[in-house]
């Protein structure tokens, strides 16, 4: 008779494919002793540097294991022990971590000896004892698993349980399978260290950290029946011996931080909740900083991911000690955990799962372009100028997942990251809104502080030579007046400067004195320039490194336009030529509807383009058309427009005028105030736009339904860093509420100005802007 035979192979191969390496093996045991109801693990290794003289120990305080658990559930391979029912434990009713039965595989891929000695609990009703031993040399001596049968290879003893046995399992393993080099054997403590999260994460924060009350008191860690008692749900595990931890220091490292994130996607609502709060720290040098929360909705992904996330941001570099400095290197990131167990390699050091480095690096790449192209004259630049991205090394977080929370969620089956579909990928968009969000505030934050210091500069200097306010108030001044203003500066500057010299050639103390004096003055009010003019600096080189890619977008455009003109012809021709069924010819029209949309906003996209890269449109300024450049403004809005199914009413004169522009700004202006409209009128709106001449001007009314500003505190919105839209990219500076900021100096350095007014029924706001 024929019959299926394995070979002993089995767990080497099942280890490799199943278990990725050594420290996933000993935490798959700890996982094993928390989802058998253990509150307590002790983890001892000796001589781990030794190889087969080395042993580490497991000791639990479980329900331990009765004979037949451990014949259907260690003995047996891929036993279903943990699949039935809701796949919660027998007593404290938690969600199990594991499913695969890899505990078996986990001990063999760390040991060729296991001894085990587990004491059940009464709830078994057998008051039995325990003591297996496996070793797994002697089974792999034997070709099949058939041939292990009745071998010392594997044995166990039952015997009855006195008063003084400790319920609880404990795991022995020996022979250690390999010598650690001291490198190694440090990688390999530090990923068993980290795999649950420090308290600092996960506990009630004190108000020495964040004074606020914070969006929630713990994160929901793991998923727990809520009428156990708080000490049933107490998990800890302590590391000794070569396991044992050196100095930690995480309440040092509280009082470094800057800034709290915290992310709430709770069950039980449709949106998820961002708080970002200023530490105690900060508002020590900052009293100004502010709590800033929003909440957005989840996207179309089904079900969404559900969980909590708490993330410190450190704003500056740690300035302490060298094993200090190392130990903050291995503790930063931004990690994940499910049932409160670390999920690798998500925020290890070489890990960029939110893409947090990549975006620092390019950030840094355009801030060096910045200093090779600037002048080699050093001057004492703002701590604060170029804030916007931070390495990941920079956070210190969790994101705290559970089963229930997030179903679609599929560990690898190495125990090594997420499957990535949908829900992951969701998972990353929710956290990466919040870290993009804080950077937001963050900047902000700074933009301020920076405002009142150039401030202070201006009025603690006493102005006694009025010939110094040539520059007054600069803001309306497009950069190339700005740049002939400093340029006069500098030069009255060097000439003081040469008079000084001359002056004490001649031995003329008082009047040296009186020239130097003058030429700090002068010094100073230009430095206070370039530190606001610094402020708008990253933006700037980021549009111009964009720009330098136009032409060569332009073109890529152009062929994807002419493929999707191609493809939609096809698909006509498809549809008509041939008879096809229902169900076929349901589906192509849905592809020619989506053809035909890819190639409209193809087309509105490619005729912008064109318009603004050729020659006449960046080289010379004319009077620009109103009416015709808010019809390109709308075009560009248009999908968004369409799928808020909001309408926009063009009511400008077709004989009203801008002063000379550029066509690409009064197009860039247009489109920025319009996107901030739709959004604002939401689903079903409107947005109507009018222009009359009155007085040698031109003044044009932009009004939307919908949510309404408050026109007495409106001016916050031109502000840089002020924005209601959860959408940040700080690299780009979308969503970074520098739109209306961009804008109104755009408009200003022609003369023209920008404000919210009272909008008139049906409206709920509306933009003026006047046209010298």
């Amino acid at each position: 008779m024929a019959k299926f035979t394995v070979d002993t192979h089995l767990f080497r191969e099942l280890g490799e494919l199943l278990v990725g390496r050594d420290s996933t093996a000993l935490i798959e045991l700890i996982k094993n002793a928390y989802d058998a109801d253990a509150t307590r693990v002790t983890v001892h290794g000796e001589r781990l540097d030794e190889g087969c003289h080395g042993r580490i120990s497991i000791v639990d305080n479980g329900v331990g294991l009765n004979p037949d658990a451990f014949h259907t559930g260690f003995l047996r391979i891929a036993s279903r022990i943990k699949d039935g029912g809701d796949r919660r434990s027998r007593l404290l009713q938690r969600r199990y971590t594991g499913a695969k039965g890899l505990g078996r595989l986990a001990a063999h891929k760390l040991a060729s000896r296991l001894d085990l000695r587990s004491v059940s609990h009464v709830s078994d009703n057998s008051n039995r004892t325990i003591e297996a031993w496996v070793d797994w040399d002697r089974i792999e001596a034997h070709e099949t698993l058939d041939e292990v049968d009745n071998s010392p290879a594997i044995g166990i003893r039952e015997f009855q349980s006195t008063e003084e046995d400790e319920v609880g399992t404990t795991l022995v393993l020996s022979r250690l399978r390999r010598s650690w080099t001291p490198r190694e054997l440090a990688k390999f403590l530090e990923e068993v260290q980290a795999f649950e999260s420090p308290n600092l994460l996960v506990s009630v924060l004190p108000e020495s950290i964040v004074k606020e009350p914070s969006l929630f008191d713990r994160p929901k860690v793991r998923d727990i029946c809520q009428y156990m008692p708080d000490n049933y749900t107490e998990f800890s595990v302590l590391l000794t011996g070569d396991f044992a931890s050196g100095d930690e220091y995480w309440e040092v490292l509280s009082n470094d931080f800057e800034w709290l994130l915290e992310v709430r996607s709770a069950i039980s609502s449709d949106t998820v909740k961002y708080a970002i709060f200023p530490t105690t720290k900060l508002l020590k040098s900052n009293p100004d900083a502010v709590k800033y929360e929003t909440s957005i909705p989840h996207h179309d992904s089904s079900p969404a991911p559900h969980f909590d996330a708490r993330i410190f941001v450190r704003d500056g570099s740690i300035h302490r000690r060298m094993d200090h400095r190392v130990w903050v290197s291995r503790s930063s990131g931004i990690r994940v955990f499910m049932e409160g167990f670390r999920i690798p390699p998500y925020g290890g050091q070489n890990d960029d799962w939110l893409s947090i480095d990549a975006d620092y690096t390019l950030m840094r790449r355009q801030l060096d372009l910045m200093k090779n192209l600037e002048d080699p004259i050093e001057f004492d630049c703002d701590k604060d100028e170029g804030l916007m991205r931070l390495p990941h090394n920079n956070y210190v977080g969790g994101v705290f997942l559970t089963h229930g929370g997030c179903p679609d969620l599929k560990v690898l089956v190495n125990r090594e990251g997420f499957v990535p579909n949908s829900s992951f990928a969701e998972l990353v968009r929710l956290v990466r809104v919040g870290i993009d969000l804080c950077t937001r505030v963050r900047a902000r934050t700074a933009f301020e502080k920076r405002q009142e210091r150039v401030l202070d500069r201006r009025s603690s200097r006493e102005d006694t030579d009025a010939s110094l306010d040539v520059l007054g108030s600069t803001s309306g001044l497009r950069f190339g007046g700005r740049v002939s203003v400093l340029t006069d500066l500098l030069t009255r500057a060097v000439d003081e400067l040469e008079s000084a010299e001359s002056s004490l050639a001649s031995g003329k103390v008082d009047r040296v004195r009186k020239c130097t004096y003058q030429s700090r003055r002068l010094l100073h009010q230009v430095k206070s320039e370039l530190l606001e003019l610094a402020t708008e600096r990253s933006l700037v080189w980021v549009l111009a490194s964009v720009g330098t890619q136009m032409a060569a977008f332009v073109h890529e455009i152009n062929v994807l336009l002419g493929n999707a003109q191609a493809i939609e012809a096809f698909v006509a021709q498809l549809s008509d030529k041939f008879d096809h069924s229902l169900d076929m010819d349901s589906h192509l029209k849905t592809i020619a509807r989506s053809v035909s949309s890819l190639r409209l906003g193809l087309e509105r996209q490619a005729g912008y383009l064109l318009d603004v890269t050729t020659p006449d449109s960046r080289r010379r300024r004319v009077p620009q058309p109103l009416s015709m450049r808010l019809e390109a403004a709308a075009r560009l809005v248009q999908p968004e427009a369409e799928r808020r199914r909001t309408s926009i009413e063009n009511c400008i004169p077709s004989a009203l005028q801008s002063p000379p522009m550029f066509q690409a700004e009064i197009v860039a202006v247009f489109s920025n105030l319009l996107t901030n409209a739709i959004k604002a009128a939401g689903t079903e709106g409107k947005v109507r736009v009018s222009a009359v001449r009155a007085d040698g001007c031109v003044t044009m009314l932009m009004e939307n339904t919908g949510t309404r500003v408050d026109v007495s505190g409106s001016e916050r919105w031109f502000k840089p860093f002020e924005s209601t839209t959860s959408e940040v990219d700080p690299v780009l500076g979308q969503g970074m509420g520098l739109g209306l900021t961009i804008t109104r100096r755009v408009l200003e350095s022609y003369g023209a100005t920008i404000s919210f007014v009272v909008a008139k029924h049906p409206y709920a706001s509306a933009l003026q802007i006047t046209f010298p």
